[in-house]
């Protein structure tokens, strides 16, 4: 407890740094999620592309804390704080630092809650912010994403837009360095993903995200720094966003191509 309150003295930082040392995942079941990987992510917005099953959730989990590296280490740095998702007082100040978003995903405990303004105030509890803030918080979140009108329903009565765009305010309610996005705008068409993508990027936060939309790395609006294309659990080009997507679409038209052979 001593640790947890000496934590929030801490200055947040205005952005972190990934660090991964031959940093890799296995699951229980013997599934390789990401094979040894060395590399430090610290821009400002980081894109992640592949198939379904190339290791972007794995990567992203070990980023953010929900996932343990099984081989290797995983730091996260920002100003004087060297962090290891591993030790226990770490993790919980990496889930203070780093917010996640996983695709229209909301927590369960939204679902239960009398309506969603009071789930956001409830998950901003745990981060001791006081009630007075909570709500200008919420209150200037909503009325950004287009939340305000629908502040007062069930979780369950949002359509597939509005829950995706609750996912981003409420990883944003706490106001972390950084925000780990898993495909945010997954399932949406051409108009409810350029929502998606105006809400992720309108704040001046660091933000790594996955995602198969190509057109959204590219587009110069959202100001992607730099981008990573996995295949079969590794990271197998690390560039610049046009590049990448050349190299992408290379990379399926020959495993298209291998298949047809087959």
């Amino acid at each position: 407890m001593g640790f947890f309150f000496k934590s929030k003295e801490l200055p947040r930082p205005q952005s972190l740094t990934f660090r991964l040392e031959q940093a890799g995942h296995t699951y229980d079941d013997g599934q390789l999620g990401l094979a040894p990987t060395t590399l430090t992510i610290s821009e400002k917005r980081v894109a992640i592309i592949g198939l379904n099953g190339a290791g972007k959730s794995t990567l992203l989990g070990l980023l953010d804390g929900t996932l343990k590296a099984t081989t290797g280490t995983v730091r996260v740095e920002g100003g004087e704080e060297r962090l290891d998702p591993g030790v226990k007082k770490d993790a919980k100040r990496i889930d203070d630092l780093v917010g996640i978003v996983r695709r229209e995903e909301i927590p369960n405990s939204f679902y239960r809650a009398k309506n969603i303004s009071e789930a956001v105030s409830e998950a901003l509890k745990k981060h001791k912010i006081p009630e007075g803030e909570r709500q200008a918080r919420i209150g200037n979140l909503f009325a950004h994403f287009d939340l305000a009108q629908v502040s007062r329903a069930k979780a369950s009565e949002l359509d597939s837009l509005k829950r995706h765009l609750l996912a981003i305010a409420a990883a944003l309610s706490f106001e972390p360095s950084a925000i780990v996005a898993d495909e945010p705008s997954k399932g949406l068409d051409e108009i409810g993903t350029a929502h998606v993508a105006k809400a992720l990027f309108s704040y001046d936060k660091q933000v790594i995200f996955a995602t198969h939309d190509t057109d959204m790395i590219r587009r110069p609006e959202y100001a992607i720094d730099r981008a990573l294309v996995l295949d079969e659990h590794t990271v197998v080009f690390d560039g610049t966003p046009k590049d990448a997507v050349v190299f992408y679409e290379d990379l399926i038209r020959r495993k298209y191509e291998a298949a047809k052979e087959a």
